[in-house]
């Protein structure tokens, strides 16, 4: 069915900007999102994770995640944990902690270019800056339909945008399509897609009902090479959407064309993460490099993990660019770095450049490299706009060279944020110190240099440079060779400044002297440190009279000494630690004690890990009976998981939600133990009836069956709101969305065995996951990239020009000929995920025996280096009928091989074929010479089991006819 060109250009050309005009883009060019770049020394190592990270993971912590995690509805509330804001929360115990609305997080930042940063609720904890959310900030959008001026900041029909994200996020297939239309609303400028919704939900709908959409996140959905092109071709066009995350997506080398022409054309796109997927060695540079010369609307571009060795093309060409503020190239190994090493110095010379944060980790940078690069720093060069530089994860030389690009970081730019972890040498060789170290006061206020090795004597040529700078996050980890002289040089001058400093994997005598060079310290990680029990005693002193608010003692094999006793002794309410991390440090019952009597006197803890410790039930009865001796704890995280915890300590920590005002715990995690279905049955009763709204209590140990499960997921349906669902199938599209009393609201269930049931299939969403996706795989398919093409084109269906769906389905010797054909195209099927091991015959009879279909062609795309299968398929059906059957084997979960499941899709494109004509004779000409192909291929293979059929037969007979034979005595 052709659409035409003109309808095409037509369409496009009706998609109206958002924006009044140029002059409100460039204002808000400065506030683009930073949460996906990486943050030297901003990110706090805080570790509450459900499993303990080795000794090397601990100078990661500037590094930004290469994906994001899906529970980030979280952040906010951990955030305000560690501002200290225990008051407001108290004041707020009766209420929904739910925000008004959900600027853009280009709002949400002011002009000096700092982050709102983000937070897994089991993960790392970050700083926040400040943010303001104020009237005045508020941007007023163009509505396309009308072209009408919309304030933001007035109220609006639907939801805001952080309840409208919790209502995606718990949009389950028992949810009414409509009840998520009408959530739509003015103030909801960002849609987060991290996997698929229900499959009666029209994204086409739900895109056109967000009349102000802005940011849309399509991460970790695997959508396959054809999906990602059929969706940044999409866009090329699109003047709404100003950020767009597409990390993780399983894309390969010719969609990186897609991406250069989107940069070409578009003109509104200011952030986009590519991260996480394969897009060539060299093609990615030479397609996106020539676009960024040109584009300068563009301000953020993370380009991490893509596969690249050579970014000759990219480097050449960025030069000229004037727009961009924030680029991440880091993790790909280059085989040429001094080139393009050499490019970013000039670059970063020249008069023009407006880069703010520069991100070369692991990227294979050779020592010379880094002279080149410390030319960009030095006296007389222009560049005063870069305030971040992370160059950790390379090769220098000697630990002189670092010493010197530290030097000239610090002395001749504006850099604040620096990051040169894990830095490895070719040599040792002496560091001279400077002799006249300048007077004036320099900008570098975050500093990383964990696993770097370093010396007594480097420390001495450092502590030179820091005399003129005003530290306040200092990383120092993982350096064994540095002694407490070495130490103090480094924090001597820092007294005033340092409020974060992390120390893990060192070795320490009288740590505690160290403590008196740093009066303001908020932030202390000692994570797996060599320290002796007598100095973590002496800590009390700065835990309770101090201003140590969060401390990190993760790995500290603490358990039965004196020092967890002295360390929370005569603590009270005049402390200020409010976040503490003792994972794996074998603590026991009687050592959780020492913590209970603490809470009981006053201690303000707001976050807890004991997680990875020998904790039972009796040790938890203790923890809670020590919080309900305390009128409203502020305790709202706590993380109890991989310990010994059964059904009695599930049903303690229950007791903590039975009276509103009894406790403000909203996060809770005991997954990885061993508590039975009916200590699950008792916790999930309380979910969105107290102020529990986060629970994690996967990976139970102990045996579950359907049943059990079954009652678990009715009683999470009624607290949802959806009352006692009797028949699943009728329930299915029928409820309203859940009306949660907080913001989020997160269940994990998976892990626990088995199959989830019918319920428990019902209720699985990005808000509640269960085992199902064992069965399914809840990621956006192509037919879901097909929905949203149409929505971002501004059409009803998705309809593509020849010359489009040419590049998305590639060249004749990539794809069958015959999905250049109409009628084809309706019988195809669109397959990914598909185990390496299959084969063109065991896809044909799984489809045609499982899902009763009549396979006409199987298409197995293959690697064209490896020629291996790609995971990446089309098959083509005799009839239309057997598409929808195959789609429906695919939404009842049942589409697997191998134990593996699959993704399987139509294939719901419309395509321009008015100038086909030579093609589609070409095209069906292939077609029947590849039935004639297969006929005889049939004929032969039927030939060859005719033949052995009968040479077995022949066999049989002469066995019978002579028994000796038979009996093995004649060969």
């Amino acid at each position: 069915m052709g659409c035409g060109n003109s309808k095409v250009e037509q369409e496009n050309k009706d998609v109206r900007p958002r924006r009044q005009n140029s002059q409100q883009q460039e204002s808000t060019n400065v506030n683009c999102d930073h949460s996906k770049l990486v943050k030297p020394n901003e990110k706090v190592d805080l570790d509450i994770k459900l499993e303990d990270r080795d000794i090397e993971s601990d100078h990661e912590e500037c590094v930004a995640p290469e994906s994001e995690s899906p529970n980030t509805l979280v952040d906010q509330f951990v955030d305000d944990v560690l501002d200290g804001v225990l008051e407001k929360i108290s004041k707020d115990t009766n209420q929904s902690s739910n925000s008004d609305g959900n600027p853009s997080q280009y709002e949400q930042q002011g002009n000096n270019g700092k982050e709102v940063d983000k937070t897994d609720v089991l993960g790392e904890v970050q700083d926040k800056p400040n943010s303001s959310c104020d009237d005045k900030n508020v941007p007023k959008i163009v509505n396309t339909s009308s072209e009408t001026v919309i304030d933001t900041s007035k109220p609006a029909q639907g939801l805001s945008g952080d309840k409208f994200k919790q209502a995606v996020s718990l949009c389950s297939s028992l949810v009414s399509a409509e009840e998520l239309y009408k959530a739509c609303g003015e103030n909801v400028i960002s849609l987060t897609l991290n996997r698929a919704l229900p499959q009666h939900i029209n994204l086409t709908t739900l895109l056109n009902k967000l009349t102000c959409l802005q940011e849309l996140d399509l991460s970790n959905n695997n959508l396959g090479p054809h999906g990602f092109r059929l969706v940044t071709l999409s866009l090329c066009h699109n003047q709404n959407i100003i950020k767009l995350n597409l990390a993780n997506n399983h894309t390969d080398t010719n969609s990186a064309k897609s991406l250069g022409k989107l940069l070409s054309r578009n003109r509104t796109l200011m952030w986009l993460d590519l991260s996480g997927n394969y897009l060539g060695k060299d093609y990615f540079s030479r397609c996106v490099g020539p676009a960024l010369k040109i584009n300068n609307i563009l301000k953020t571009l993370i380009m991490s993990s893509i596969g690249s060795t050579d970014l000759k093309v990219f480097a050449d060409n960025v030069r000229s660019n004037t727009g961009l503020l924030e680029l991440d190239c880091s993790h790909n190994q280059l085989q040429d770095s001094g080139y393009f090493v050499k490019g970013m110095t000039d670059w970063l010379k020249s008069g023009d450049c407006q880069l703010t944060s520069l991100n070369l980790r692991n990227m294979e940078i050779i020592e010379t490299a880094f002279e080149t690069l410390k030319t960009a720093f030095s006296q007389g060069t222009p560049n005063t706009s870069l305030k971040t530089l992370d160059i950790s994860g390379n090769k220098m030389a000697s630990h002189k060279d670092l010493v010197s690009i530290i030097t000239n970081c610090v002395t001749f730019s504006q850099i604040t944020n620096l990051n040169v972890a894990d830095t490895s040498f070719i040599a040792n060789s002496s560091v001279n110190r400077d002799e006249n170290p300048s007077t004036q006061k320099f900008t570098l206020t975050c500093l990383n240099m964990s696993n770097c090795s370093l010396t007594d004597e480097t420390a001495v040529a450092l502590a030179a440079v820091f005399k003129s700078c005003d530290l306040g996050q200092l990383n120092l980890s993982n350096n064994p060779n540095l002694t407490m002289a070495g130490f103090k040089l480094l924090l001597n001058n820092q007294t005033a400044s340092v409020t974060r400093l992390t120390l893990g994997a060192n070795n320490f005598t009288n740590f505690v002297d160290l403590l008196g060079y740093t009066t303001k310290l908020d932030y202390l990680n000692l994570r797996k440190a060599k320290i002796s029990m007598a100095d973590i005693g002496r800590l009390s002193g700065s835990i309770h009279h101090g201003s140590v608010s969060t401390l990190v003692l993760d790995g500290l094999k603490i358990a039965g000494s004196e020092a967890l006793a002295t360390l929370f002794e005569d603590s009270g309410s005049t402390s200020k630690l409010t976040a503490l991390s003792l994972s794996s440090c074998s603590l026991n019952n009687t050592d959780l004690q020492y913590i209970g009597q603490a809470i009981k006197t006053g201690l303000p803890l707001a976050m807890l890990k004991l997680s990875a410790n020998r904790i039972s039930d009796p040790g938890v009865a203790d923890l809670v009976a020590s919080l309900k001796e305390r009128s409203n704890p502020p305790l709202c995280l706590l993380d109890l998981s991989n310990n010994n915890i059964c059904v009695e300590g599930a049903k303690s920590l229950a007791t903590l939600f039975e009276r509103e005002d009894m406790s403000l715990l909203q996060t809770l995690n005991v997954s990885h133990n061993s508590i039975e279905p009916e200590g699950i049955q008792c916790l999930v009763r309380f979910i969105n009836r107290s102020s529990l709204s986060v629970l994690y209590v996967n990976y139970q140990k102990a045996t579950y069956e359907e049943h059990d499960m079954e009652k678990v997921y009715q009683v999470i349906a009624e607290n949802m709101g959806y009352g006692k669902i009797e028949s699943v199938e009728q329930a299915k599209g029928m409820c309203q969305l859940p009306d949660t009393r907080r913001v989020p609201t997160i269940i994990h269930l998976e892990g626990l065995g088995g199959y989830p049931g019918e319920l428990g299939c019902a209720l699985d969403c990005s808000g509640i996951t269960t085992d199902y996706i064992n069965r399914k795989l809840p990621h956006l398919t192509f037919f879901h990239a097909a929905q949203l093409s149409a929505a971002l084109r501004g059409q009803e269906n998705c309809c593509l020009t020849n010359e489009e769906w040419i590049e998305i389905i590639g060249s004749e010797q990539e794809s069958p000929s015959w999905l250049q054909l109409a009628d084809m195209r309706s019988k195809a099927v669109y397959l990914s995920m598909l185990p390496a091991v299959v084969t063109a015959q065991k896809l044909e009879g799984t489809l045609e025996m499982e899902a009763d279909c009549n396979v006409m062609e199987v298409y197995l795309m293959k690697d064209p280096l490896t020629q291996k299968n790609n995971g990446i398929g089309w098959v083509l059906m005799s009839d239309e009928d057997s598409v929808k059957r195959a789609t429906d084997y695919f939404d009842s979960g049942q589409a697997n091989m191998f134990s593996q499941p699959f993704k399987l899709s139509s294939v719901p494109v419309q395509v321009d074929d008015d100038k086909m004509t030579e093609k589609e004779a070409k095209a069906r000409a292939d077609m029947d010479a590849r039935l004639r192909e297969r006929q005889v291929d049939d004929a032969e293979q039927r030939q060859l089991i005719s033949r052995l059929y009968h040479e077995s037969q022949e066999r049989h007979a002469y066995r019978l006819a002579h028994p000796a034979y038979a009996d093995g005595r004649i060969w």
